[in-house]
């Protein structure tokens, strides 16, 4: 039986080699981050259904499972939350930050 053997792409030398790599240019300023937060709020699904004057999140969780409605994001522990300045402006209002 033949074995098989893999393929090595870069010599050892070369995984062991770093290359320096000046980041300064792709850092963001205080300016940009400051305007960055206007427009990034999360809020938890239960929050967002008392925003948006329901009763209780069901219609919102069937919408995320149905792929429709609001765009949501979902941290690394599974807690769903939306990005309120983001559906305001999807359902037409304006708020003032």
């Amino acid at each position: 039986m033949k074995s098989k053997r893999q393929l090595n792409l870069f010599t050892k030398e070369q995984l062991g080699k770093q290359t320096p790599v000046s980041l300064k240019h792709q850092q963001l300023t205080e300016a940009a981050i400051k305007n960055i937060l206007k427009d990034f709020q999360l809020v938890s699904s239960k929050q967002l259904a008392i925003i948006l004057s329901k009763p209780n999140d069901n219609s919102l969780r069937v919408a995320r499972c149905e792929n429709r409605g609001f765009p949501w994001y979902k941290d690394k522990n599974g807690n769903v939350y939306y990005n309120l300045p983001e559906v305001m402006r999807k359902i037409g209002v304006g708020i003032n930050a």
